[in-house]
């Protein structure tokens, strides 16, 4: 049994379609990575698979964490769920993190919600301080996030979502903020303790380092997916392959290659395909959409690359 399956998830503000018709599974152990702009749909996603969308934005299709269902279902059964089976690490730790309880309190928090008891839960709280290599972890926890930095708040916030031992952790763009060395030590650390992982970013390089497979995302849509290596050396959707040449390192003097055009604002995507309009291969068929075929390596693209 697969640990996530997610089966034509839709996310929707009234009448207006924000994320569309997205498949895909997670196996036990496996790390997945979810790219695209910003824009792109990648965090309602997850905030639909955790049951934490905006008021008034609803999540429909199916989803479900091995045996449970995760959309259309009461609150009261997701918060069973929620930071138990299925944990998210979010960007910005100060904002997810409160100001006015101390470290230690909001992890052993995590767990006296699902039923730890209050002495065992702040004893476990020190020790999973300590599993995310945080110095000195009993001073940690006597501390307020204003006191740390941004890379051990955000070790904080790993130790909170592996409080109950989830089966699935969501990471949305957990290293933007560090520099380079914190963000290196902080990949390998979730790369050590997560069970299986849902990984959501924009650097290429960070999903490539951490992931087994990608999931390429544009206008609500997952355009393209499948392993890695296949498909950063071989990619075959046209937004896919504008993404990589943009990232890639040029000659000095050399202009850099850009996909012309922004992301169009929530239900301004064309109605065929949602890169027809800034794609330099766009031909009439593209005014319907493509569905995501192939067999392992699948893509969206009425004129793929390669």
């Amino acid at each position: 049994m697969n640990t996530l399956s997610v089966e034509g998830l839709s996310v929707r503000a009234d009448s207006v379609e924000l994320v569309r018709e997205v498949s895909f599974d997670i196996a036990p152990g496996e790390r997945v990575g979810l790219i695209g702009e910003s824009g792109s749909g990648k965090s309602l996603t997850a905030l639909s698979l955790m049951g934490l969308l905006p008021e008034g934005v609803r999540a429909l299709g199916r989803a479900r964490l091995g045996d449970r269902d995760l959309v259309g279902v009461p609150e009261s059964r997701l918060k069973d769920l929620r930071g138990r089976r299925l944990s998210m690490v979010f960007q910005e730790p100060m904002t997810a993190l409160n100001p006015l309880m101390r470290i230690g309190a909001q992890v052993a928090e995590a767990m006296t919600l699902h039923g730890t008891p209050r002495a065992r839960a702040r004893s476990r709280a020190i020790d999973l301080l300590e599993r995310v290599r945080l110095p000195e972890p009993a001073q940690i926890a006597r501390a307020y996030p204003h006191q740390l930095s941004g890379g051990q708040r955000q070790r904080v916030m790993l130790a909170i979502a592996l409080a109950n031992e989830p089966e699935l952790l969501i990471c949305d763009e957990p290293t933007t903020a560090l520099d380079v060395t914190v963000q290196k030590q902080m990949l390998e650390l979730i790369a050590e303790v997560a069970p299986a992982l849902l990984f959501i970013t924009h650097d290429l390089a960070v999903v490539a380092s951490l992931c087994e497979r990608v999931l390429v995302m544009y206008g609500g849509r997952v355009v393209e997916s499948g392993p890695i290596r296949e498909v950063f050396t071989r990619p075959r959707h046209r937004y896919t392959e504008g993404l990589l040449a943009a990232s890639k390192l040029t000659p000095r003097g050399t202009r850099l290659p850009t996909i012309k055009g922004s992301v169009p604002g929530a239900g301004q995507f064309p109605d065929g395909c949602v890169f027809s309009n800034r794609c330099p291969h766009t031909t009439p068929a593209c005014e319907s959409a493509p569905a995501l075929t192939g067999d392992g390596h699948a893509h969206a693209c009425w004129h793929p690359a390669g």
